[in-house]
C-alpha cells in the first residue's frame, strides 16, 4: 500500500494508524501547492480531489478521506484493536466521532463567523 501524505495536513491520523497497524506501506509525500509527489508524479492523476490523505490499495484502487482510511486500516488488523468490530454499536460510535472531528474541528465554526460583524461606516 502507498499512503499519500503532506506534513501538517489531515493525513497524520492515517499515517499513525498505518504505523500502529503493523501493515507494510510506503509513505509518499505530496507537495500540495504543486500537486506533485516526491517522485515527481502528478498527484491529481492519483486523487482528482487533490487533497491528502489517499491510500493506494494492493489491487491499485485508491481510497480517499481520512475517516474512510482509518476505518479501512483498523478493520484490516482486528487483533490490533484500532477500531471496534464491524457491525457493533461501538464501531458506529467510532465512526460518529470520526465524522464529527472531520467536519467540525478542522473548519471555522459558523458561530465564530457570525460573531464577526461588519464595522459601521462613519459619515
Amino acid at each position: 500500500m502507498q499512503l499519500y501524505y503532506a506534513p501538517g495536513a489531515c493525513s497524520l491520523a492515517s499515517h499513525i494508524a498505518l504505523q500502529e497497524s503493523g501493515l507494510p506501506y510506503q509513505a509518499v509525500r505530496v507537495d500540495l501547492s504543486s500537486k506533485k509527489t516526491s517522485d515527481g508524479g502528478d498527484y491529481n492523476a492519483i486523487n482528482r480531489k487533490g487533497y491528502v490523505p489517499a491510500l493506494r490499495l494492493p489491487g491499485g484502487e485508491v481510497l480517499t478521506e481520512g475517516t474512510a482510511l482509518l476505518a479501512y486500516i483498523g478493520e484490516l488488523q482486528p487483533t490490533r484493536q484500532l477500531i471496534a468490530a464491524p457491525g457493533t454499536l461501538e464501531n458506529y460510535r467510532v465512526r460518529e466521532w470520526l465524522a464529527f472531528i472531520g467536519t467540525s474541528c478542522t473548519r471555522p465554526s459558523v458561530r465564530s463567523s457570525a460573531r464577526r460583524r461588519p464595522k459601521r461606516r462613519v459619515r
